[in-house]
Parts: structure tokens; C-alpha cells; sequence
């Protein structure tokens, strides 16, 4: 069985280690992974064990990868899959990454759908229909995008109020154009943001526009 001849720290990332074996470098290791095993100068690593250092090593680094993507930001699973697919990671070795990341809650679509409803309402409102098409695109399940959709929006008039205060911020753009054009523009400006063609009727007769 081929043995540990040597174990040393790497130049350019000190934790990391370098191990060879037989006098030959075989792999690069971080040092937890050596820690984890035990590696030491003169051990003997028959190929299962070898097998198994390189796959945990390799979990390790699609691991530290999803970490620094989800530091910037809330991610969905999905995000966080597509980001490892893209690393060239075996789809396997991704869903264990990914189970490890949710049993901890690093990845959770329910809280991470919640936050992004409470950031475009905030920040760039829309209505159901738009940010059922953004989560969905985002991998969410329906389950979840329906209840977080309940739970944010549980008066019936708060999707018409938010609708409402979207026009009033744009009104003076169309009261100098002819009552048909107006109408159409703000139909089509309350469509591209999601809202439903009865929100927008409502809007309308509120605003005492004939729709």
C-alpha cells in the first residue's frame, strides 16, 4: 500500500497541505481534512481510504464555495445548485452540500422568499403575479410561494393600495395626455408590474378613469 512519505504546508495558502505519497505528490489537502483522518508520515492508505480523503476534501471545497455565495446574500436551493453545477461538482456530492447547508438554515426557500417579497415591495414594488414569476424563476416551490404570498398580502385590499400608490408617484406623467392613451399607459405600466386586470379596474374607478 502506498505511505505517507511527507505532509507539508503549501506556499501560496499555508492551510492547505500538500501529501505524498511514496516520495510523489499525490493531492492537496485542507487542514481539517488531514486533521479529520488522522494523516501522518509513515501511515499506509490503502484506495478506499485514499477514495475517501479526495472525496471529503472535495466536499469540503463545493462546500466553502456555497458559503462565500450565500455570505453576499439570501440564496434559494436552487441558486445555490446551479452556482456548484456551474463548478462542475457531481450532482451527489451537491445535494449532500446542500442538505448540510439546510439542516443548519443557511439555505431556506421559505425565510429566503419572505425576504425577497419584503425587499420588492419595499424597495421596487410589484404585484402577485410579478413576484410569483421572480420566486418561481428563483426555484421556489409553489407550496411556499403561495403561503408566503398569503401571509404578506392577508388584506385583500393591500395588493389594490399598493397598486394605487404606484400611480400616484407616476400621475403627472399622464395628465396632459388624452384620456385613451392615459388609460392604456397606465394599464400597461400596472400590467409590466404584476398586477392583476382586476387590481388594475379597481385602480381605475378609484381614480375615477374610465376603464
Amino acid at each position: 500500500m502506498p505511505r505517507i512519505t511527507k505532509i507539508e504546508p503549501q506556499k501560496k495558502n499555508p492551510k492547505r497541505r500538500s501529501v505524498f505519497l511514496d516520495e510523489r505528490f499525490a493531492f492537496g489537502l485542507d487542514e481539517e481534512v488531514v486533521y479529520k483522518y488522522g494523516l501522518k508520515v509513515g501511515q499506509e492508505l490503502e484506495q478506499k481510504k485514499i477514495d475517501q480523503i479526495i472525496e471529503a476534501e472535495t466536499k469540503k471545497e463545493a462546500k466553502e464555495i456555497a458559503l462565500r455565495f450565500l455570505s453576499y446574500r439570501m440564496r434559494s436551493e436552487k441558486e445555490v445548485r446551479d452556482k456548484l453545477k456551474k463548478k462542475e461538482f457531481a450532482e451527489d456530492l451537491i445535494t449532500e452540500v446542500i442538505k448540510d447547508l439546510k439542516r443548519v438554515n443557511l439555505i431556506d426557500d421559505y425565510e429566503f422568499a419572505s425576504a425577497f417579497i419584503r425587499d420588492r415591495i419595499s424597495n421596487n414594488p410589484r404585484g402577485k403575479i410579478l413576484l410569483r414569476q421572480e420566486l418561481w424563476k428563483k426555484g421556489i416551490k409553489k407550496e411556499i410561494i403561495e403561503k408566503v404570498l398569503r401571509e404578506y398580502f392577508k388584506d385583500e385590499d393591500e395588493e389594490l393600495i399598493l397598486a394605487k400608490g404606484l400611480l400616484q408617484k407616476r400621475k403627472k406623467r399622464y395628465e396632459s395626455l388624452d384620456e385613451n392613451v392615459a388609460k392604456r399607459r397606465i394599464m400597461s405600466f400596472l400590467l409590466r408590474r404584476g398586477f392583476s386586470y382586476d387590481i388594475i379596474k379597481q385602480v381605475l374607478k378609484i381614480e375615477d378613469i374610465e376603464a
